[in-house]
Formats: C-alpha cells, sequence, structure tokens
C-alpha cells in the first residue's frame, strides 16, 4: 500500500494541513507501488486533533467515523473492567445542546452505531452529505460537552448488566474470558472487552469514574476523524477547525503493565455449563501489529498458509475427513503483544487428541520447512486484492483504515504494511514459525460440555 506522498504543506487558522495525494510509483517495482487508491488530505490541529479527509466516489454520501484510541486495553484501575464499553453506551445519552441524540440522527435520516474491542472505541454515522455540519456540530459536541446525571447513569449500568448476562453463556464468549485469564497474568489483554463479571455488577456505582473516564481519554490528541466520501473538503477543514478547535488538551496515556514472558505451556480442560461440541482452542504470544517489523507482518501471513480455508490441515479436516465442524485461525495482531490462536470445533469427542497432534504437525511443518513460493506468492497477492476490493464506499474505506490508525495514530502505516508483506519470504514464514509458534508461549485450552462437574 505505499504510494502516497506529501505534496503539499499550508497553514490553515493555526492547523497544519498535509495534502497527500497518489503517486502511482516506480513502474513494475512493488516494494515501491502504492495499494490505498484516494486523494487524502490530513488536517491537524493545535491541539492534536486529527482528521483525515477522503474524497470517494459515492455520490451525495458519507462516512464520518471518530475513532478513538482507547479499549479495554486502556481499563488499567483494579475493578474498573469494561468501562470502555460502557462509555460507548453512555455517548449516546446526549449533551445540554443536543439532549436527544438519538431523535436528532434519525431526523438526519443517518445510520450510526458504535463499537468497542482491546484497543479502540469507534463511532459512526453514515449518512447524505448535505447534512456535513450538522454531524459535525453533533458529533464533536457530545465527544466534548458530553452530560448525564445518575439515574441515566444507572439505566445505561443496568442495560450493560443485561447485555453481560444474555451473553454471559455463549460458548465463545466462555472460551474467550477463560482463555485470556488462563494466557494473561500482568497485561490489560487479560479481561473481555465487556469485563470482569464482578466489575460490571459494580458499574451502577461508578458515576464519579465515569465522569473522570471522559475527561481523561476523551480527548483530541486521543480522538482521530475519518471523513470519507462525496464532500467539499475545503468546507470540512473550515468547520473542524470550527467545531473542535477550542477542544482542551489532557490526554495522559495509561501506564499498562506488559506480560512477563511465558516461560512453560498451559494446558486446561474447562466445562461449559451448556450444549456444546468440544471447542479446542490452541493459543500463542504474539508481537504487537506492526507495519514496518517483518515478524509481525510474516505471522500474519504465516496465519493464513498454515491454518487458512486454503491451507493442506484445512482440506484434510474440514472438507476431506470432515472432522472439525470448524477451523479458524485467529493471526491478526494487536496493539499490544497478545495471543494468535488455531480454534477448532471437534465432531467427534474421542477425537480431541488426535486433533491436537494434527495441528502440532502442522506447526512442526513450517518450524522445518519453507512454504511454497507459489502459494506464499499466492497468498500475498490474495491479502492485496481483497484489501482493494473492500473499497467501495465511504464507510469502507475509512474502515479500512482503522487498523493503521489505531495502532499507530496515522493513515500512512497502510502503505509500510503492504511494502513489508510485499518483500516477504519463504524465510520469513518459517522464522515466525519457529519464533512465535514456541512450545514455552503455548495455552491451550479445551472445552468440553459438563455433566455436572466443575472445572
Amino acid at each position: 500500500m505505499r504510494w502516497l506522498y506529501v505534496a503539499a504543506a499550508t497553514l490553515l487558522a493555526g492547523a497544519a494541513l498535509s495534502l497527500a495525494p497518489i503517486s502511482p510509483g516506480s513502474a513494475g517495482a512493488q516494494e515501491t507501488e502504492g495499494i490505498f487508491p484516494f486523494q487524502y488530505e490530513l488536517l491537524e490541529l493545535d491541539n492534536g486533533f486529527k482528521a483525515y479527509l477522503i474524497p470517494v466516489n459515492e455520490p451525495g454520501r458519507l462516512a464520518y467515523v471518530s475513532m478513538v484510541r482507547t479499549g479495554s486495553r486502556d481499563e488499567v484501575e483494579e475493578g474498573k473492567s469494561g468501562f470502555a464499553h460502557f462509555f460507548e453506551h453512555m455517548m449516546f445519552r446526549g449533551t445540554e445542546k443536543y439532549p436527544y441524540y438519538d431523535g436528532v440522527t434519525a431526523e438526519m435520516g443517518v445510520d450510526r452505531n458504535a463499537f468497542t474491542s482491546n484497543d479502540r472505541t469507534v463511532y459512526y454515522l453514515v449518512g447524505n452529505s448535505e447534512y456535513l455540519e450538522q454531524i459535525m456540530d453533533l458529533e464533536s459536541d457530545r465527544f466534548q460537552n458530553l452530560s448525564y446525571d445518575e439515574p441515566a447513569f444507572r439505566t445505561e449500568a443496568g442495560a450493560v448488566l443485561g447485555e453481560y448476562s444474555q451473553g454471559a453463556f455463549s460458548p465463545y464468549r466462555w472460551l474467550d474470558e477463560k482463555t485470556r485469564e488462563t494466557a494473561f497474568d500482568k497485561h490489560t489483554y487479560r479481561h473481555t472487552t465487556i469485563g470482569f463479571e464482578e466489575d460490571v455488577r459494580a458499574m451502577p456505582e461508578g458515576y464519579e469514574y465515569s465522569k473522570s473516564f471522559h475527561q481523561r481519554f476523551y480527548r483530541p490528541e486521543n480522538v482521530i476523524l475519518v471523513i470519507a466520501g462525496d464532500f467539499d473538503v475545503e468546507q470540512a477543514k473550515e468547520l473542524i477547525q470550527q467545531y473542535y478547535g477550542d477542544w482542551e488538551t489532557g490526554y495522559v496515556p495509561p501506564a499498562i503493565e506488559p506480560e512477563p514472558v511465558q516461560t512453560a505451556a498451559r494446558d486446561r480442560t474447562v466445562y461449559y455449563p451448556g450444549r456444546t461440541l468440544p471447542i479446542v482452542s490452541i493459543n500463542y504470544k504474539s508481537p504487537a501489529w506492526s507495519a514496518t517489523d517483518r515478524m509481525a507482518v510474516a505471522t500474519e501471513v504465516l496465519g493464513r498458509v498454515a491454518f487458512g480455508s486454503n491451507s493442506d490441515i484445512y482440506r484434510k479436516l474440514v472438507i476431506d475427513e470432515q472432522r472439525l465442524q470448524f477451523l479458524n485461525a485467529g493471526f491478526g495482531l494487536q496493539r499490544d503483544p497478545s495471543l494468535v490462536d488455531v480454534t477448532v470445533m471437534v465432531k467427534d469427542p474421542a477425537d480431541i487428541e488426535p486433533i491436537k497432534e494434527e495441528i502440532a504437525s502442522t506447526i512442526e511443518l513450517f518450524q522445518n520447512e519453507l512454504v511454497d513460493e507459489k502459494r506464499l506468492e499466492d497468498t500475498k497477492s490474495n491479502m492485496k486484492y481483497s484489501y482493494l476490493m473492500r473499497l467501495e464506499t465511504g464507510q469502507q474505506v475509512a474502515f479500512s483504515l482503522m487498523t493503521s490508525i489505531i495502532n499507530t495514530g496515522t493513515l500512512e502505516a497502510i502503505e509500510d504494511f503492504y511494502v513489508t508483506l510485499a518483500s516477504l519470504t519463504a524465510e520469513d514464514i518459517r522464522e515466525a514459525a519457529r519464533e512465535v509458534l514456541k512450545e514455552s508461549g503455548r495455552t491451550t485450552i479445551t472445552m468440553v460440555q459438563a455433566e455436572g462437574g466443575a472445572e
């Protein structure tokens, strides 16, 4: 993805502005060719607020996406897990200026929603371009002036508890919780996005803490706006200065305790209190996401070539022998060192150990042998072109930048990622298998249906 360059730098009402159109790069040189096929402008205000403005050919429509670089990873205080997700709910409570957020958005006919994960909280609206200023007024107001009283806070806390209770016995959330608490000792990835149950139940008493959460994390230095679609870029720049220019700074990154190096494999059997086929999740400590680190990018490729839907083991166990209900390879990396996993649902409980041996044999194969060159090149090509095929609407364009923006604070890292991807060799994939899929960093969770017993 690398063919953009800064073409101009000017000042606009105290804001630093750079224009970054796409350059075709050197003919025939994949390493210097870019992938992001849109011209864009980056506007950075004096208070640290950044906005990427991306014209996209979607007549009369735009996506307005506010990316907060805070998720459950940032919940470092004891007893306060789940507040990033909880605060996503509170952000729809309105302000003194716009006390009925839902009513205002319904009147404009925009689609709006939000989501929270380990490293991010993202708010988005998709609607007609004519409402750009109204959308910006509405969004900038709630990010700076969110207002709610304690009864409203308690009501929303009850809704979050209901959400927790509703999903409490999902086998996949059950598995996720058990995996995290087994694999992590210190890092905040130990808890899920919705939080520990005891913390969710205690949320109604956290009114004052919730206000401090907004004051600490919802600051201009920690939020990046992406507008993609059919809109007037010059008008957008003026509006951003008008509506976000006075937002007060104050973000301080939390002190997140690094996870100690895992020195021995961990194996655990957990008993799910409901009906399920056995699920085996084999996890390994992984590096943090990086656009330029060869090991990090090779890890993502490794997951595809070793365990993806075109891999030998997938074809054997899922398609030909049909011993698995599914095989998922979760090799997407996080902002901090986290986990990659191979997770399978086994049809026959007697087949659990043989399936584990099949996975171990595949790992050993990739640690000792070089991946087929054609398979590697096909995989890299698929990663590149599947990215491009998803860039049809303004919302898709904005969302395609999310990993880069959340992990690095910039759009430009997507270009670095695809330069690194293009340069990977079979030796890089083997090295990733050796370094990441090490036995000492393995955590295996075997989840089986409970028969009245406990763990």
